[in-house]
C-alpha cells in the first residue's frame, strides 16, 4: 500500500520527492533526520494489526517534528494525543477504493503552507547565523558560559525577527503586532477576549486588557480586571473627518496614518488590524471601559457565559496600549474655556512680524 500510494504522489505531483519507511519506530528516526516537509502516515502494521504502531509515530510528529500531515488509514481509533478539529495541517482520510487519489489531492492543498514553512526556516537560520556571527563573535557572549550563551542568544533572536524579513526585506504585517492563540497561561495586558459563542467578525464582542500583566497572573490575580470595548470603525472615521468616498480612498488613507496609525490612538480610539478569518478590523474605545470578572476569562464551563482569549499583542505594541489607555485616562480635569482668542494669540505671535510700508517715493507719481 505504501508503494501504491507514493506512486500516485509522484504522478500526482511532478517534481516531488518521495520516500517510504514501514518500520514504524524506524520511522521516526528518518523523519528527524529528513525533515520532510509533509507525511503520509498509516497507523496499522498490516490489515490485522491488534494495535497501532503507528500511533507512536503520530505522537514523535506532534511533540517533536511537526509539519503538514495526512493521516491514511483503515482503522477509525482515536489517537494520543488527540488529533485537533479543523487542524489546518493535519487531514485524516479513511483507506478505501481509490482513495489514494484523496492524499494526493490533500497534499497538494498543503502546497502553500509547505513553501511558508519552508521560507520560515530560512528567516530562523538566517537569524541564528547573524547572532552567532555579530554578536557571539564580537565577545558579548562569552562561549565559556553556555546559560549565558543561551539565554543572551534567545533573547537576540526574539528581537532580531522585527528587522526587516530576511527573504523579502519588507516592514512588518500589520497584523504581526498580534500572537495568536494568545500566549502565556495567565491573561495579560493586551490581550484580546472574545464573547464566548460570538462570531470571530463582530468587533462588538471583543475586550482589550488594560489591566497590568502583574495584576493577572494566576494564584495571585485580582478578582476583576478592566477591558475597553471593542467596536467598528465608524466612529473612528467620523472624529477623523474622513470622506469615504470611493475616490478619496488614498487621501483617507493619508490622514488615518498621520493623525491615527502614527500616534497609536486618537480621540480615544486605538484602531486594531484584522488578522486573516481570525480577528476583524476594529478600534478599542479608551473610554468605554468594562469590568470583567476573572473567574470569566477561559471558564472551564462552556456553558457558562464568559470570555476567550484569542490573542495577545507583542511588545512594543503591548506597551502603545498600555500608553494610548494612560494618554487618554489619565489626565488632570479641566474646567470650559473660551480657547478661541488664545489660539489666535499663539497663531499672531508665531507668524513673521509685517514690514512696515515704504516711506519714500512720490505717492503722486505712484513711485
Amino acid at each position: 500500500m505504501a508503494d501504491v500510494v507514493a506512486a500516485a504522489v509522484r504522478q500526482g505531483i511532478p517534481g516531488v520527492t518521495c520516500t517510504t519507511e514501514i518500520d514504524f519506530d524506524k520511522a521516526i528516526e528518518r523523519i528527524e533526520e529528513l525533515r520532510p516537509d509533509a507525511i503520509v502516515l498509516d497507523l496499522m502494521q498490516g490489515s490485522r494489526s491488534a494495535n497501532l504502531p503507528g500511533q507512536r509515530t503520530w505522537k514523535s510528529i506532534w511533540e517533536k517534528t511537526f509539519c503538514p500531515i495526512i493521516i491514511y488509514t483503515g482503522s477509525d481509533a482515536d489517537l494520543q494525543p488527540p488529533v485537533p478539529t479543523n487542524h489546518p495541517f493535519v487531514k485524516r482520510i479513511q483507506k478505501g477504493s481509490g482513495t489514494d487519489a484523496h492524499v494526493v489531492e490533500g497534499l497538494r492543498g498543503f502546497a502553500p503552507a509547505v513553501e511558508s514553512v519552508r521560507l520560515l526556516r530560512v528567516e530562523v537560520e538566517a537569524v541564528i547565523h547573524k547572532v552567532l556571527r555579530d554578536t557571539a563573535g564580537e565577545g558579548h557572549m562569552p562561549m565559556t558560559d553556555a546559560a549565558h550563551l543561551l539565554h543572551a542568544g534567545r533573547r537576540r533572536i526574539a528581537a532580531s525577527m522585527d528587522d526587516p524579513t530576511v527573504t523579502s526585506q519588507r516592514a512588518l504585517m500589520s497584523w504581526e503586532q498580534y500572537l495568536v492563540p494568545a500566549i502565556g497561561d495567565s491573561p495579560l495586558t493586551a490581550d484580546l477576549l472574545r464573547k464566548r459563542g460570538a462570531q470571530w467578525d463582530d468587533p462588538t464582542s471583543y475586550r482589550l486588557v488594560l489591566t497590568p500583566s502583574c495584576d493577572l497572573v494566576k494564584g495571585r490575580c485580582e478578582p476583576t480586571l478592566i477591558a475597553a470595548c471593542c467596536e467598528g470603525t465608524d466612529r473612528l472615521a467620523k472624529k477623523l473627518s474622513l470622506s469615504l468616498a470611493p475616490n478619496k480612498l488614498e487621501k483617507d488613507a493619508e490622514t488615518v496614518i498621520s493623525k491615527a496609525l502614527t500616534a497609536g490612538a486618537f480621540a480615544g480610539f486605538l484602531p486594531l488590524p484584522a488578522f486573516p478569518s481570525r480577528l476583524p478590523v476594529m478600534v478599542a474605545n479608551m473610554k468605554g471601559l468594562e469590568v470583567i470578572p476573572y473567574e470569566a476569562i477561559g471558564c472551564a464551563d462552556p456553558a457558562k457565559p464568559g470570555f476567550d482569549r484569542i490573542a495577545s499583542i507583542d511588545s512594543p505594541f503591548r506597551e502603545q496600549v498600555a500608553w494610548a489607555y494612560l494618554t487618554t485616562a489619565v489626565r488632570p480635569g479641566m474646567p470650559d474655556r473660551d480657547l478661541k482668542p488664545w489660539a489666535e494669540e499663539l497663531v499672531k505671535a508665531a507668524a513673521p512680524p509685517v514690514a512696515p510700508p515704504s516711506k519714500t517715493g512720490n505717492p503722486a507719481s505712484g513711485v
